[in-house]
């Protein structure tokens, strides 16, 4: 895992390619422990369990924290979760930073 220290904000990037139970718990232990904004950088995973996205949901109800770098496969499965809902999505860190650009799921449908 590494951690940067921004401006007012930590990064924390797993580098893991899976996100599972294990890694899970880790990881929400570190973020709990850091102050001010916190983003998590995914650029280095390409997997994540439900425990993750149940935890991740859990935490967000806590303290604010934003993702960015999300690979296809895990923004798949965010979206279907509807995890934009609760955590703050970016495209990328400087998007985090700025707390600009947000993705977000709208679900449109034609009538």
């Amino acid at each position: 895992m590494k951690i940067r220290y921004n401006k007012n904000s930590c990064i924390i990037e797993p580098l893991c390619e899976s996100l599972d139970r294990r890694n899970c718990k880790y990881l929400f232990k570190v973020l709990s422990e850091e102050a001010g904004s916190v983003g998590l950088d995914l650029s280095c995973v390409q997997d994540c369990s439900a425990d993750f996205c149940e935890t991740l949901i859990e935490f967000s109800k806590k303290r604010e924290i934003g993702i960015f770098n999300i690979t296809s496969d895990v923004f798949a499965l965010f979206n279907i979760m509807n995890i934009d809902k609760s955590v703050n999505l970016f495209v990328n860190e400087i998007d985090f930073e700025e707390n600009t650009r947000r993705l977000i799921n709208r679900k449109f449908s034609c009538v």
